[in-house]
């Protein structure tokens, strides 16, 4: 009963949740004797903490844990310092898993861990994770994984690769997309970043593929567009997205502007600014770029 209660408790993760509360109840927890023995609790503790952006707690919950340390466990604390942007201490702790025990990454480790190899630039430890996760068989366990490493392999530079391994993928999601898309673009190939927007949009009418292109996606197309000065090609891009309801997104807003601007077209920029209901200063600096590039007072 006393199990039940705690377990509920800890279920909920809302906005009212407060680090005083939680220190609060997590000393109630430890009275009751259940926080060092009862792996759903400190999961629990773990992720709560996480949430609340302090993983030093969730650091002292994982190791005052006396059971058997499962992957569920391991994959709490790494979600901890991964959720918070501390990717080296990610990684840390990934490594001591596979040092310490004999456990193997899983659908939830891989993802996570990729993406932190991507954001510190280690392509090696990223390379070494992408040959055990095909020696497990895990690839095609969530199309997460595989879109992790295109994530990764564009995000140091590999966009070639980046897109051998999105081509083996069975399931593509708007997360792979985009960071092929993008992957292009960063590395200086703006016309097959373009290529792969459209084939994207071709691709999800006609239902082979799961998602279609968010904020993010857009922002690297309307990129290239701009840095081809391929002004048709964005107007058309434009016309999606305003029949989509992401025209409403200020970053994708500002991105159109600074491509018309790109492409020499500086009226087309000044009115897509007008239409802004609500401007940020994103957009501001959006159309001041364009009045000082095209000399506009």
């Amino acid at each position: 009963m006393l199990t039940h209660h705690i377990n509920n408790f800890l279920s909920i993760q809302s906005p009212k949740t407060t680090l005083q509360s939680l220190l609060q109840y997590h000393a109630y927890i430890i009275t009751t004797g259940h926080h060092s023995t009862n792996i759903f609790i400190s999961s629990k503790l773990i992720s709560l903490y996480a949430y609340l952006h302090n993983p030093a707690s969730s650091k002292q919950v994982f190791h005052s844990f006396n059971g058997y340390r499962d992957v569920f466990l391991w994959n709490s604390i790494i979600k901890a310092y991964f959720s918070n942007g501390m990717y080296p201490h990610c990684l840390d702790y990934y490594d001591s898993m596979r040092v310490s025990t004999a456990l193997l990454p899983n659908q939830f480790t891989v993802p996570m861990v990729v993406s932190a190899c991507a954001e510190v630039g280690d392509l090696v430890r990223g390379m070494v994770l992408h040959g055990l996760v095909f020696k497990v068989g895990i690839f095609e366990a969530g199309s997460a994984i595989g879109s992790s490493f295109v994530y990764m392999y564009s995000k140091c530079g590999h966009v070639e690769v980046a897109r051998q391994v999105f081509d083996e993928m069975r399931l593509r999601d708007v997360v792979a997309w985009t960071a092929l898309v993008i992957g292009y673009v960063q590395n200086g190939d703006s016309e097959k970043g373009l290529r792969c927007v459209f084939e994207m949009y071709s691709s999800t009418c006609g239902g082979e593929d799961d998602g279609r292109p968010n904020f993010r996606t857009l922002e690297g197309a309307f990129q290239a567009c701009g840095n081809l000065e391929a002004v048709n090609a964005g107007r058309c891009l434009h016309g999606m997205v305003a029949k989509s309801g992401l025209i409403c997104y200020i970053d994708v807003q500002s991105s159109i502007v600074s491509m018309y601007s790109k492409c020499g077209t500086p009226k087309e920029a000044c009115m897509s600014f007008r239409e802004v209901p609500v401007k940020d200063i994103k957009l501001w600096t959006s159309i001041i770029g364009v009045y000082g590039k095209n000399g506009m007072h």
